[in-house]
């Protein structure tokens, strides 16, 4: 009967959400209505007031989105991009795998698939539509690249500091366990849409003047010091990890690793001044930052910790009524069952609800920990970055993201069109994640 319900609830969401009604809203319900059926309405009140509260939510995902607007408003994003595509101006037979490679790298940077694309899509599209490749596929190498989980190896993005909750593990330990399967799965997925993409309709047999591909733009120190801010937290993190110890002093003010707010903070003051121009009042260039990193934090608060608490909401409903314990229960006599159905199971709710954060956080916190418990704490971290790259797959495929909308929009094609570009390879990359699942656990 518990499941039943559970099964019922899970539908009435997904067609909820497929009819176009706020994602946060939808859970909010679901909870609050499992919470009233179980008998324990008081189960939620506190959840909302929790999530705030926890410093490692908040922090990691406010800090980061807060680094990622000053980056975008110091222009770091684009000279990033720009420094990127160099090299693929040059041989044409790189504009797909290379326009992927920029997206997925430039997703570690921002976190916000949206923003990737906005700050991609502007070079790599005119690139692509001179190189002879129709819109649909220039769309779909832009949806792909930004969009297949490069957002998985910053450590501030939601996924990631899911599972550091759900397992206790730091988050260079879960970045370090996501980094082989994460590649892997773009390499599949960026093979096979290379070889799509070349051949009839996609690409015309006379291609455009090569000039039209040529970069006249010059590389000064000062850009690629812009360039370099990007990954500067991701390099940082590692660097200054507790396991290397080279760092002493630091590693003596935390034992345990530098919290992750702390670095995008420092790293956000070291942009301020590297992005300064002549050209404004050093006073006028800070207070504008300033205010980009705070309005950043916002935008974390509104787009993603919100998620997260809406899935909790969620989550708490269904602790409620039992089915939490007895689909943990399951999986965790059966390794080899979770590491398959871990990714199956948020790639399918990703990709019907449009949402890769949702159904990500939603496992980490309720499956991840009773593995953690039962010391299995190596394989709850495996499990947690599958179930990550299985949602953030969904989501690219979903027909309802915001990333496929905002990608289609660009491009100036419909959704679907690139859904159906998009649907080959991404399926072999989530069977190259679950093949890696089972052979890590």
């Amino acid at each position: 009967m518990t499941i039943l319900v559970a099964c019922l609830v899970i539908i009435g969401v997904l067609a909820a959400i497929r009819k176009g009604y706020d994602v946060r809203l939808v859970l909010m319900l679901a909870g609050i209505l499992l919470t009233v059926i179980a008998g324990a309405p008081l189960a939620i009140i506190d959840v909302v007031g929790n999530t705030l509260g926890n410093e490692e939510i908040t922090g990691p995902i406010c800090s980061a989105m807060g680094y990622a607007f000053v980056l975008r408003a110091i222009g770091a994003d684009k000279e990033l991009v720009a420094l990127l595509s160099r090299p693929i101006r040059q041989a044409r037979w790189l504009l797909i795998p290379g326009g992927c490679a920029i997206g997925f790298l430039t997703n570690i940077a921002m976190p916000s698939q949206t923003a990737t694309a906005a700050a991609v899509g502007p070079i790599l599209l005119p690139l692509l539509f001179a190189a002879g490749y129709s819109r649909v596929a220039a769309g779909a190498t832009l949806l792909l690249g930004c969009s297949i989980g490069g957002n998985l190896l910053n450590p501030g993005d939601a996924d990631i500091v899911a599972v550091r909750i759900g397992t206790g593990a730091p988050a260079e330990a879960i970045i370090a366990a996501l980094l082989i399967p994460s590649v892997l799965a773009l390499i599949v997925a960026v093979v096979i849409l290379t070889f799509m993409l070349n051949r009839e309709p996609h690409r015309s047999k006379a291609d455009a003047d090569s000039s039209k591909l040529e970069d006249s733009t010059v590389i000064t120190p000062r850009r690629v010091m812009m360039a370099i801010l990007a990954p500067l937290p991701v390099v940082a993190l590692f660097i200054v990890q507790p396991s290397l110890n080279l760092f002493p002093q630091l590693n003596a003010v935390y034992p345990e690793g530098i919290p992750v707010y702390s670095i995008m903070f420092a790293a956000t003051f070291l942009a301020m001044f590297v992005g300064y121009s002549r050209h404004t009042s050093l006073a006028s260039h800070l207070t504008r930052l300033t205010s980009e990193f705070f309005d950043g934090m916002g935008y974390g608060l509104a787009k993603v910790i919100s998620i997260i608490i809406a899935a909790s909401c969620f989550l708490a409903g269904m602790q409620a009524i039992g089915v939490i314990n007895a689909v943990s229960r399951l999986l965790l006599h059966d390794p080899q069952l979770a590491a398959v159905a871990s990714p199956i199971v948020t790639w399918f709710l990703a990709l019907m609800s449009g949402s890769g954060t949702a159904p990500a956080v939603s496992f980490s916190q309720a499956v991840l920990p009773t593995f953690v418990q039962s010391g299995q704490t190596a394989l709850a971290v495996i499990l947690g970055a599958a179930a990550s790259m299985g949602a953030n797959i969904g989501r690219t495929m979903s027909p309802v993201s915001a990333v496929g909308y905002f990608v289609s929009d660009l491009a100036a094609v419909e959704p679907r069109e690139l859904i159906k570009v998009v649907a080959l390879p991404l399926t072999a990359a989530l069977i190259t994640v679950i093949l890696y699942g089972l052979v890590s656990s």
